[in-house]
Parts: C-alpha cells; sequence; structure tokens
C-alpha cells in the first residue's frame, strides 16, 4: 500500500465510523454489532479494493502506458491501420512482457522480429526507392555495430546463430529512429494503395547482375568465403563475417538503383 491509499483507507475508516457511530447513537445499532458491522465493512473493502478494483484499475493504467507508447511511434502506427490482427498480437505480447517484469522500452523492442516478418513479406513488392533506402540504412547499422568490435554485428546479422541484439540500446538514438522511419516509409509505400509493382526480374538476371559483386568478393576473401557454408561452427571469425557481408551489401547497393532493389528483393524478401 502507498502512501496515497494509505491516507484514502484512513479517511475511509473514518468516515465509515462516524456513520456507524451515528447509528449507534441513535439506538439502531447496539455497541457489539456496530464495531461487527464496521469490522466487516472495512474488511470487505479493504479485500475487494485489492482483490479486484486495484488490479483492475492497474491494468486499465498498463494498456493506457502501451497504447500511448505505440501512438507516439508512426511504424506502429500505420501497423494498426494496415494490419490490425498484427497490431492487436503484437500490444497484446507488450502487456504479456510488462506483466513478467520486461520494461515498457524494452517490451516493444523485443516484439520487433513480428515487425521484420511483416517487412520480409512487402519488400517483395516494395518500390526501388525504399528497398535501397532501407538496405542502406541497415549497412549503416551493421558499420556502426562492427565498429563497436563486441560482437553485436553479428549477432545483429544472424540472430538464429548466437541470439540478436536490442537495437535501442546498442545504436546510436538517431540512427535507431531513422530505422525506424525507414521502416515505416515502406510499410507506407506498400500499403492497400499501392498501384504500380516493381518489374519482375528472373532469378538468372540476378544471378546475372550479381556477378560483378562475387567476383570482387571472391578477389578480396577467397577461402574466407567458406565460413558462410556453416556459421554455427567454433573457428568461425565473426568479425570477418560481419566484414565480408559489409562488403557485400555495400557493392550490392553500389550497383545501378533498379538492379540493386531487384537483387535485395529477390534475397531478403519473403520466399513464396
Amino acid at each position: 500500500m502507498n502512501w496515497t491509499e494509505g491516507v484514502v483507507w484512513g479517511v475511509s475508516a473514518v468516515v465509515t465510523g462516524l456513520l456507524i457511530g451515528l447509528l449507534h447513537k441513535k439506538g439502531v445499532l447496539s455497541r457489539v454489532p456496530a464495531v461487527i458491522v464496521f469490522l466487516v465493512l472495512f474488511i470487505g473493502g479493504n479485500l475487494l479494493w485489492s482483490a479486484v478494483v486495484k488490479p483492475h484499475l492497474v491494468s486499465n493504467s498498463e494498456e493506457q502506458k502501451v497504447d500511448q507508447a505505440l501512438a507516439e511511434l508512426p511504424l506502429y502506427t500505420t501497423i494498426k491501420s494496415q494490419e490490425p490482427a498484427l497490431y492487436a498480437q503484437i500490444r497484446s505480447n507488450i502487456l504479456k512482457l510488462r506483466k513478467e517484469g520486461k520494461s515498457q522500452q524494452d517490451a516493444i523492442n523485443t516484439v520487433k522480429p513480428m515487425v521484420s516478418v511483416l517487412l520480409t513479406q512487402r519488400i517483395s513488392h516494395a518500390p526501388d526507392a525504399n528497398v535501397n533506402e532501407a538496405m542502406q540504412v541497415n549497412l549503416e547499422e551493421m558499420q556502426t555495430l562492427q565498429a563497436r568490435k563486441d560482437g553485436s554485428c553479428f549477432k545483429f546479422l544472424y540472430p538464429q546463430v548466437s541470439g540478436g541484439i536490442n537495437t535501442a540500446q546498442v545504436l546510436p538514438p538517431e540512427l535507431f529512429q531513422k530505422d525506424l522511419n525507414t521502416m515505416n516509409d515502406l510499410l507506407l509505400a506498400t500499403g492497400s494503395g499501392q498501384t504500380e509493382q516493381p518489374a519482375a526480374v528472373s532469378t538468372e538476371r540476378v544471378i546475372a547482375m550479381m556477378a560483378p559483386v562475387r567476383e570482387a568478393l571472391g578477389n578480396m576473401y577467397g577461402e574466407q568465403l567458406q565460413m558462410f557454408s556453416d556459421l554455427t561452427k567454433p573457428d568461425v571469425d565473426r568479425e570477418k563475417v560481419c566484414e565480408i557481408s559489409i562488403s557485400l551489401y555495400s557493392g550490392i547497393l553500389a550497383l545501378q538503383p533498379a538492379d540493386s532493389a531487384a537483387i535485395l528483393r529477390q534475397m531478403l524478401g519473403a520466399k513464396p
């Protein structure tokens, strides 16, 4: 019980006591029944408050805080508008994580993989500019994490191997916000109002467009590229893997915008 609740219960006890005392003076209640009624009302009210009223108020308050936090992030406002079922699932998961003791921000960050699944679906038909912009921001994040030399870049790129990271905690705030804005832009560009779809590009054409990138990587890293065949091996140089990944995406983004977008759609988009 906090200080405010103590004051409320104190006042309630005084008021209840005065009312029962008045009934006693008027002869409605004798002394012993008056004391019993007072105890029943006071203890019963306390139990009702603790077991029913207070948890309901706390729950409502927590829901309001989560709703307000999500409303302040345009990305989640867009998801709420475009994918209400997914938004409801995200909100439910955040509330569950809050009950488990996670901070509100940590809970919001934890559901980011759910957003990533949606983005993977959308990038398959996103406009060239949005695909390239999203990858450019992703590349900036890789470079920033690689400079830390603490393994966070590898975790960021391959969470399925060594667990992911909380990008809100390790990235500069402006870069993290830039990532959220870019994701939101991609969702807005691929909503129900999207009228033009990018031109389909065959797998053979993508392979041909990737040829100079593959050749450059081969010249730079040679046999080190074999590490990508099994990233779970204990002798994998994780910093080198990140360096190669950065070179890969830098090389792709150096191509003509239409070519880089076509390659990235096939590499990162959801497979049918």
